[in-house]
């Protein structure tokens, strides 16, 4: 058995897909690498981690994607994919330990998405955060269906700083570079609705991402304010958010955390609650966090104290904190 990753051995990109998309019940027209483009890019090639049988060919897959969050580094895991006919013979837990042991020195948190909480939670990984999810309304509709790489240059600088200046002023969202915006153009099978003013996008949303999302809106931007542009977009399909501003709104889980280093760790705790609490220690075989909290040493299991700083339960004296809330686009 080999641990390799696609830059060493790009001949087995369409097996690596195939196992992928099989594992993921895919079914056509889908397609992964344009689902999640960021990950499977040829520029993230050196993060795609492979395990190979004897023969060479590929029984398991994790992706691995570092992105900025708060300007700190995160490592986002995703197309998670074992060949069913190696399932049960540890291939994943090889695969999952090398790549937390390579990357854990350089990220403050990872992140992932899945349902198998109990596989997850071996791993240190916690389901956290607070997602809110408000029905569609059928009301009218003013906005233009598009594609990011459809839009002129200005109009995608127009999208970007609406990302900037309303999405991460109201959540706390990952930092977006140029190649970052550029791998996000890739997703076709994300819908763009803009709405224009004075020939600027004045405001637009996105919905939809293959399967994976379908009718969800998960990411937004206003030149106005907000709340009106969520009450507006209803008209197009399901919204998320992080703020539960309506009464009907279903709470959710939104992301598995576990801690990377704990240098890293500490500082992002530290700065995400305005230095309200000092970590002294994270021991991950006790998998408990000893802190500081308004000069008192406390300790709490890892799950409880990640659950209590991002939600969806968050300690009242900690106050009102920005909550962090992943666009469907940058989630793998």
């Amino acid at each position: 058995m080999t641990i390799t990753n696609l830059k060493n051995a790009p001949h087995l990109y369409s097996e690596t897909l195939s196992l992928i998309e099989k594992a993921f019940n895919y079914q056509k027209p889908h397609q992964f690498e344009v689902d999640f483009a960021p990950l499977i890019s040829p520029s993230n090639h050196q993060n795609s981690f492979l395990k190979l049988n004897s023969e060479g060919n590929v029984i398991a897959h994790i992706g691995f994607c570092k992105r900025s969050l708060l300007n700190y580094p995160i490592g986002m895991l995703g197309g998670i994919a074992v060949d069913e006919k190696y399932r049960g013979e540890g291939h994943f837990n090889d695969l999952m330990q090398e790549i937390i042991s390579e990357f854990k020195s350089d990220v403050a948190i990872f992140m992932l998405w899945s349902d198998q909480e109990k596989l997850y939670n071996k791993f240190g990984f916690y389901l956290c955060g607070s997602q809110f999810e408000r029905e569609q309304l059928h009301q009218t509709k003013n906005y233009k269906k598009t594609l990011i790489q459809s839009l002129t240059p200005l109009e995608k600088e127009d999208i970007k700083n609406l990302y900037n200046n309303s999405f991460c002023k109201n959540y706390l969202s990952l930092s977006r570079k140029n190649e970052d915006w550029e791998n996000l153009e890739k997703i076709v099978s994300s819908d763009l609705y803009i709405k224009q003013k004075n020939n600027k996008i004045s405001d637009y949303f996105f919905m939809n991402k293959g399967q994976d999302l379908h009718d969800v809106i998960f990411e937004y931007g206003t030149s106005g304010h907000v709340a009106d542009l969520l009450n507006e977009i209803r008209a197009y399909g399901k919204v998320w958010s992080a703020n539960p501003s309506d009464s009907d709104a279903e709470a959710q889980y939104q992301f598995f955390i576990s801690p990377g280093d704990t240098r890293l760790f500490s500082s992002f705790i530290k700065e995400y609650t305005h230095h309200q609490i000092s970590i002294r220690e994270v021991n991950q075989i006790k998998q408990e966090v000893y802190f500081d909290f308004k000069e008192e040493l406390l300790s709490l299991d890892i799950e409880e104290f990640l659950r209590g700083i991002l939600g969806p339960a968050p300690f009242e004296e900690l106050g009102d904190l920005p909550p962090i809330f992943i666009s469907g686009l940058d989630s793998i």
